[in-house]
């Protein structure tokens, strides 16, 4: 098998995206992890909608 140029990792054929996504997003051994990151970036989308919304009734 060749080395893929500039991944260090052999290339069987797929594209770098496709391994990316199947061995860091949709491993079933960083399910935990994932679900945090899902869950903060959810959170400060959550609080950037509510201040862009509702800022104005923060402010006396």
């Amino acid at each position: 098998m060749e080395k893929a140029i500039g991944s260090g990792s052999y290339n069987d054929g797929s594209w770098a995206i496709t391994r990316f996504l199947k061995n860091e997003v949709f491993s079933a051994e960083k399910f935990g992890a994932n679900l945090g990151v899902m869950y903060g970036v959810g959170v400060f989308a959550g609080a950037v909608y509510f201040l862009e919304n509702f800022g104005e009734l923060l402010v006396q």
